[in-house]
């Protein structure tokens, strides 16, 4: 792949293919997930694209308006996005997944939806031409995020928007193993998986997903990385953290299912409408709301 006339490295290369083969071949990724109810993983995923759209909903001026979905999958959001007035433009690194989309929605022949294969990295729309720009479970699987953030504000007009979803790694689920990892490293240097993955100072790549999947995939810094999307010119006018796993609770099945789902939704509503030191920002994903000036 080529940008500006700088060959991307073997390293990069490598991470999309594998990245792109794993959601040719995902048939929950295809759809399945959106579906499912007796799923955790799921039932968040669910949830993810529930948020994202209520705050799409409370933007001044928009809908309509034109909307770019990074990473458009199976196209669950476009649909929504559709059913709300935008005019829709989807894309993905995967011609798999576009298929999928294709067969969902361009059978209903709306001359709104627009579908292009692309990555993040490489954009392929003209500058200044969007109203809003969602990009949710992608920069996770980008080795670095500098590229990609200037695509985005390249094709995104002043004054729009920019709606992008996280992995947060100091989580309440994973904040006890980031921290051990921190003080390793301070005794001991960079241990696996830096060796094979970059880390960039904002994130933190996941040992599991490149032991098991072979390739990166990284969780980040909230505070740290809100800092660098302001430092772009992209101001932050919304923000939640969801996903409360209570991960020992549920492995060892101390408290009912239906309870911790129940504690769950609750704490999510408590921290959507109280801002709490830390608590706020403690659960697993992240989706923010960014303007850019």
């Amino acid at each position: 792949m080529h940008r500006d006339g700088i060959s991307a490295t073997p390293v990069t290369a490598d991470q999309k293919q594998k990245v792109t083969a794993f959601f040719d071949e995902s048939k929950p990724w295809q759809g399945d997930l959106y579906r499912a109810r007796d799923d955790y993983f799921a039932r968040v995923i669910q949830r993810r694209k529930a948020y994202a759209m209520d705050m799409i909903r409370h933007l001044p001026g928009i809908p309509p308006g034109r909307v770019l979905d990074i990473g458009c999958g199976s196209g669950v959001y476009l649909e929504e996005l559709l059913s709300m007035g935008f005019e829709a433009y989807g894309m993905d690194i995967s011609e798999e997944m576009l298929a999928v989309t294709r067969s969902r929605l361009a059978a209903a022949g709306d001359n709104r939806l627009h579908l292009a294969q692309g990555d993040v990295e490489h954009i392929p729309f003209e500058a200044a031409s969007f109203d809003l720009v969602i990009c949710v479970g992608v920069f996770g699987y980008l080795l670095r995020d500098e590229a990609a953030l200037e695509e985005i504000l390249r094709v995104l007009r002043p004054g729009g928007y920019l709606l992008l979803n996280l992995t947060n790694m100091y989580s309440l689920s994973d904040a006890d193993f980031v921290l051990r990892k921190k003080i390793q490293t301070l005794f001991a240097g960079p241990q696996q998986p830096c060796e094979s993955a970059e880390c960039p100072g904002y994130a933190m790549q996941s040992p599991w997903m490149l032991k098991n999947r072979k390739y990166g995939f990284k969780s980040y810094n909230l505070w740290k990385y809100e800092r660098l999307l302001g430092d772009l010119g992209l101001r932050r006018i919304d923000a939640m953290t969801y996903g409360f796993e209570f991960r020992l609770l549920r492995r060892w099945k101390l408290l009912p299912e239906r309870f911790l789902s129940d504690l769950e939704l609750w704490m999510e509503r408590l921290l959507r409408r109280r801002a709490i030191p830390y608590l706020s920002y403690s659960g697993w994903v992240y989706t923010g709301v960014f303007r850019n000036q």
